[in-house]
């Protein structure tokens, strides 16, 4: 299947875009972005056939689109999944990385990848399926391989580090969420949940509201997109309730703070 580019992206000036490649048990998805031009971005998700997995669908796109191999500014490789946890720097030692997930997990059976973030001082452990991360390893050479969470952590932290409230920011996607809260510019709590239906997301939420001790008048829900159902029912609740717009800016700006 050949995918069209927008006219809009100028793949003959590579070095100028970021190439951002999510890969979900489900479905992979991709996008093209010049960080300093708003207009210049493109989102593709990647149909999966019935008969397929999601990995052998965006491996056949891959071999039927040229534009892949371009040499671009940067390539980002999102892995999203179930399978991690965060270790304080501190106590963390790459040798012990497989040690840790075996402790905490199961089975797991994939490759375990470390990444470290400087503001926290935390490095998270995630799973990557084996087949997968060798076809990323030989095929995007410079590739930075992230947990999803990461640029969140990232971009809340930065954009709020002033304000001395507490805030809780909740990413759903389909059915899953990523929820994160903070106190000023600490880093209270990050867990990812199932979510079948939006009242599994609210109740999350306001249980891990409940145990923190935060303030309904007071503290802050983020709603990460364009999520107005979700926001409604938690209004009923908190008073300060704050939709964040995702953009391909903020997320590439994000992703090369890491």
């Amino acid at each position: 299947m050949e995918i069209q580019i927008p006219k809009n992206i100028h793949l003959n000036r590579p070095e100028r875009y970021i190439l951002t490649i999510e890969v979900h048990p489900e479905q992979f998805s991709f996008s093209l972005c010049n960080p300093g031009e708003e207009k210049e971005s493109f989102y593709y998700r990647i149909p999966r056939e019935a008969q397929s997995d999601a990995f052998s669908c965006f491996r056949d796109v891959f071999f039927e689109n040229e534009f892949f191999t371009i040499p671009f500014k940067k390539v980002f490789i999102i892995n999203y999944t179930p399978v991690f946890t965060y270790i304080p720097s501190i106590l963390f030692e790459e040798k012990d990385k497989n040690e840790y997930m075996d402790f905490l997990f199961t089975s797991p059976t994939g490759k375990i990848l470390s990444q470290t973030l400087s503001k926290p001082e935390i490095t998270i452990l995630h799973e990557m399926p084996e087949e997968v991360y060798e076809f990323f390893q030989r095929t995007f050479v410079d590739s930075q391989i992230v947990h999803p969470t990461a640029p969140l952590i990232t971009y809340f932290q930065d954009k709020e580090e002033k304000i001395n409230s507490n805030r809780l920011i909740i990413n759903r996607q389909g059915k899953e969420a990523d929820i994160l809260c903070f106190s000023g510019e600490t880093l209270l709590l990050c867990n990812h949940f199932t979510c079948p239906q939006i009242v599994d997301a609210v109740y999350y939420s306001l249980f891990i509201w409940k145990q923190l001790k935060f303030d309904q008048l007071k503290d802050f829900i983020y709603i990460v997109g364009n999520d107005t159902e979700l926001a409604e029912q938690l209004g009923v609740y908190v008073h300060n309730i704050i939709p964040v717009e995702v953009s391909f800016q903020m997320t590439t700006q994000a992703l090369c703070e890491l």
